[in-house]
């Protein structure tokens, strides 16, 4: 038997560039997520992919609502494919199937999720 949820999260740049220090960024990102914000240059890239990230975390937490054990952000990674599409790889639940898709403007972040979670 199966479960379908969903999780949504939307988050404001202006207020992730507050937060973005050293200390947020570790507690954040994954091992790999890291490599990849550490070769971006731009300023405004690189808080939009916090912001992305977040907001990609976020609604991955709210679809499940919660674990047998507590979450850490940084053992769930949001990467891309390809072809630039976004995809979860977690230590949570790994037999579930997770659909996450992340959206940018010039001001917000927002993330959707769903999981069909296997019982």
């Amino acid at each position: 038997m199966t479960k379908d949820r969903i999780g949504v999260d939307l988050v404001e740049l202006d207020e992730i560039e507050t937060r973005s220090t050293e200390k947020f960024v570790s507690r954040l990102l994954s091992v790999e997520e890291k490599r990849i914000y550490d070769k971006i240059n731009d300023r405004k890239r690189r808080i939009g992919f916090l912001a992305g990230r977040f907001a990609a975390k976020e609604a991955y937490t709210k679809a499940y609502g919660s674990f047998d054990e507590p979450l850490n952000f940084r053992d769930v990674a949001i990467l891309n494919d390809d072809a630039g599409s976004p995809y979860v790889v977690s230590k949570y639940r790994p037999e579930d199937t997770v659909l996450i898709s992340i959206s940018h403007s010039r001001r917000h972040a927002v993330a959707f999720c769903m999981v069909r979670i296997k019982e």
